[in-house]
């Protein structure tokens, strides 16, 4: 904790002479605050945390004023959506190829069903059709096993935009920009 205490009084000094918020910091003042909440009240801590956090105090009380009118929260969800970006385009081609997946899988239980009940040239014409959709080579008496490969082939699909939409969720910090995060940080020091 005491690290993160100094982190995050290095950020208000860095804060204080450029007179701009960055998201990383403003990310780790929230962590703080959360982990201060944790400890509060009457939790024991070292004497390096109780340094590092009279320190912190002492920044925060010389530059007030800087870190109080210098918060931007456009500034901050701008910087936060743009990295974001990348994850959203994963998401959403994820997203493509799972449902695709899941397309092709009910058409090879459609041409299954052909394949069973209908004629020879009904029979050839879906076989032909369903290996022009799959992209791979179907051998034609082993139509059943199609619709297990593509079962198992939306399953891939699935997880792999599940794994993806974790990713974009867990990412996101949007909600750790509030304005006055050091100044109640500094308030809820209590060791």
């Amino acid at each position: 904790m005491d690290r993160l205490l100094r982190q995050c009084t290095e950020d208000m000094q860095i804060i204080a002479s450029s007179g701009k918020y960055f998201l990383d910091a403003q990310v780790r003042a929230y962590d703080l605050l959360e982990l201060i909440l944790d400890i509060c009240p009457g939790g024991s801590v070292s004497e390096e945390v109780r340094q590092a956090a009279d320190s912190m105090s002492r920044v925060y009380a010389e530059n007030e004023s800087v870190l109080d009118s210098s918060f931007d929260a456009s500034v901050l969800m701008a910087e936060a959506s743009a990295r974001l970006r990348p994850l959203e385009e994963a998401c959403n081609e994820a997203r493509f190829e799972a449902a695709a997946a899941a397309s092709l899988h009910e058409f090879a239980k459609e041409v299954f069903d052909i394949w069973q009940n209908s004629g020879v040239f009904a029979r050839r014409r879906a076989l032909r059709e369903l290996r022009k959709r799959a992209g791979f080579r179907l051998e034609s008496h082993r139509i059943g096993n199609y619709v297990a490969k593509t079962f198992d082939l939306q399953n891939e699909a699935a997880s792999r935009f599940a794994k993806a939409q974790q990713a974009l969720y867990s990412s996101s910090v949007a909600y750790k920009i509030k304005p006055g995060l050091y100044a109640e940080i500094v308030a809820r020091l209590c060791f």
